[in-house]
């Protein structure tokens, strides 16, 4: 394969013709391989579905997954929530090193293309799907089929004697991509062979559209990027002096540097205006999808969308202090070197808590000490506090505190995966 695989390997699996055909082949050629099947729960037959599947995937002696979505149609429509939906879904489901391949052929390819081309795209969205791109976390996704038409597939099937679902919405030509497909492409292909043509103006864009990724990402060097605790960081003095063309181009690139899908340009232009004009001591918070962009101390913050603050800063979880802890805010907590077994709690800020830091000769209130520390405003309600007996003897990835007189320091270490 092109890009070797560390971890292991996924096929998003639906049960389409596609998804059969690329799941059969890879199992015919011994490649070990795992069957994904996302359930949207936007269709009636959607249970059965996954029975087919199943079925399937133990017929082949494929390790097999159900992953239930919620498709949340404010994110740009049934279509674009559904495929959020998804890739939120790999995220959960795929670890760092794997790789999930999806069965999007050339005819797939010639659709999107001229889908993007009538709702005005540019040039990285007319280069159409990559064969292979990073979804974050050290995963990715791979198109193996691109080059490959639907014809050829169903030749496949049938001399495979291969059944597959066919999903009842694809007749409904009120959705623009069934349209295309159902009335245009076959009008288009009496004059010209579309598919084969759509490829080779697609590789051409992607040409273009790689020299834009490779401007991206030496504009991020000159911004000064840098991981943060939560998401990356760049200054942005620096952003804001580039052209408002090459800050969107930085801005699209910087997402999907870190997994995300690419708004449309007027949606980013719109997110600098508002950076823009934003009060120096203002909380900007710009929602991208499912990444936010935030600033603080004059640098610009690309970070994941954070989960929901526990009500009540949550009534504390017990932590043993020497294993990883996951956090209900987000985040991991981890043992530092010198701490030892005990009943620790965790919990997370209630207003009005005050802290002795080790290194202090008295105590402040927690939020001076946060302020002072420069952790960003909206981390501070969900940075983890580690109890000993009711006294609170840590600030996670902070400090200790006096109270921990066994091991002032270092605190527990706070990780997002971002």
């Amino acid at each position: 394969m092109a890009h070797p695989v560390q971890g292991n390997l996924w096929v998003g699996f639906s049960g389409g013709l596609d998804s059969t055909v690329l799941l059969h082949l890879l199992a015919t050629c011994r490649v070990p391989v795992r069957a994904l099947h996302i359930h949207h729960g936007l269709s009636e037959s959607a249970d059965r579905w996954v029975d087919h599947c199943r079925a399937f995937a133990q017929e082949l002696e494929v390790p097999f997954t159900l992953k239930r979505v919620v498709v949340d149609k404010r994110d740009g429509g049934l279509e674009q929530g559904a495929r959020l939906a998804r890739y939120l879904a790999f995220d959960q489901v795929l670890s760092s090193g794997d790789q999930i391949l999806l069965g999007h052929h050339g005819d797939d390819q010639a659709e999107t293309f001229l889908l993007r081309l009538l709702r005005g795209a540019g040039v990285l969205g007319l280069a159409g799907m990559a064969e292979w791109r990073s979804i974050g976390g050290g995963k990715s996704l791979l198109r193996p089929l691109l080059k490959v038409g639907r014809a050829d597939l169903e030749i496949w099937a049938r001399d495979h004697g291969l059944s597959w679902i066919d999903d009842e919405s694809n007749t409904d030509e009120s959705l623009d991509r069934n349209f295309l497909r159902r009335r245009i492409l076959p009008l288009l292909s009496v004059q010209w062979s579309v598919r084969q043509r759509i490829s080779r103006a697609v590789d051409n864009l992607r040409e273009s559209a790689e020299l834009l990724r490779e401007l991206a990402l030496t504009d991020l060097e000159s911004c000064g990027l840098r991981a943060e605790r939560f998401g990356e960081s760049l200054d942005l003095s620096l952003f804001s002096a580039l052209s408002m063309t090459r800050r969107k181009n930085l801005l699209r690139h910087w997402i999907l540097q870190q997994g995300g899908l690419a708004p449309e340009s007027t949606v980013l232009q719109e997110a600098i205006s508002q950076v823009d004009s934003a009060a120096l001591d203002a909380q900007l918070e710009v929602q991208l999808g499912r990444r936010v962009v935030r600033r603080f101390k004059g640098r610009l913050y690309l970070t994941s969308r954070l989960k929901t603050v526990p009500a009540d800063g949550e009534k504390g979880v017990s932590w043993d202090g020497v294993s990883r802890l996951s956090l209900s805010a987000g985040g991991v907590l981890e043992p530092a070197v010198g701490w030892s077994s005990a009943e620790y709690q965790v919990s997370y800020r209630r207003g009005g808590e005050r802290a002795h830091p080790a290194d202090r000769d008295r105590s402040q209130t927690l939020k001076k000490l946060l302020q002072e520390r420069g952790l960003e405003p909206w981390l501070r309600d969900r940075v983890p506090l580690v109890f000993l007996k009711g006294e609170l003897v840590a600030v996670a990835g902070l400090f200790s505190c006096k109270a921990n007189r066994a091991t002032p320091d270092p605190p527990p270490g706070w990780r997002f995966f971002d």
